[in-house]
């Protein structure tokens, strides 16, 4: 075998092994609670031991988020997919509304179950906030190339990518909530995407449409 086939492999088994932990480390928080789940186990739980586990992660806070960390590239190979000449904002919506159509509804249920999770448990915040900060970073990249623009010195790549991220977290935690209106999670999407390109006017109160 050659040298690239072998760490072809390599590369895929320790991907392999990365999913496995952290998948251990989510459906274990999710049954038994944060605060009752071991790093032993979680590295029981994957087939793993407690040494590859800390090979991976830094603790199971880290794991248990992980369990996401392929939406970043699925973000940006979908986007990589758009054209070219389409204004970057509008590659994004129709990027994350796509990416929120194609979920099982067994998807959307585990996205409820990680919000839940995190305002159980607010040690995952920090290491959720990391990974959109990253999805960030990447997308003010792939902006960047696509429009010509530096990100070390032009704003617009940074605010594209900000506004983006911004409402992937805002929708997915208020399309979430027990009490929010069973709002299909596209329909916030696109929604909020709306607002933003009008300039984020102030809806009118209620009772005041209308009124002269």
């Amino acid at each position: 075998m050659s040298d690239s086939g072998e760490m072809g492999l390599r590369a895929l088994k320790k991907q392999m092994t990365h999913e496995a932990i952290a998948e251990a480390a989510l459906k274990l928080t999710i049954e038994k609670g944060l605060d009752h789940v071991t790093i032993d186990e979680i590295a029981r739980q994957a087939f793993v031991s407690p040494r590859t586990f800390s090979n991976y992660f830094s603790c199971k806070e880290e794991a248990v988020v992980a369990a996401d960390d392929h939406y970043t590239d699925d973000v940006v190979a979908a986007l990589e997919r758009r054209p070219v000449d389409e204004p970057p904002l509008e590659s994004l919506r129709h990027v994350l509304v796509d990416l929120a159509r194609s979920q099982s509804r067994q998807q959307l249920r585990g996205y409820v179950e990680r919000v839940e999770l995190e305002e159980q448990f607010p040690t995952l915040r920090p290491f959720r906030m990391a990974q959109y900060d990253h999805l960030e970073e990447v997308l003010r990249d792939a902006v960047a190339e696509r429009t010509g623009t530096t990100v070390a010195t032009d704003l617009y790549p940074w605010l594209v990518a900000a506004a983006a991220v911004s409402i992937v977290k805002t929708t997915t935690r208020l399309w979430s909530k027990p009490r929010a209106p069973r709002v299909r999670l596209i329909e916030k999407i696109e929604d909020a995407f709306d607002q933003v390109a009008a300039g984020l006017p102030v809806p009118a109160a209620p009772g005041k449409e209308g009124a002269t």
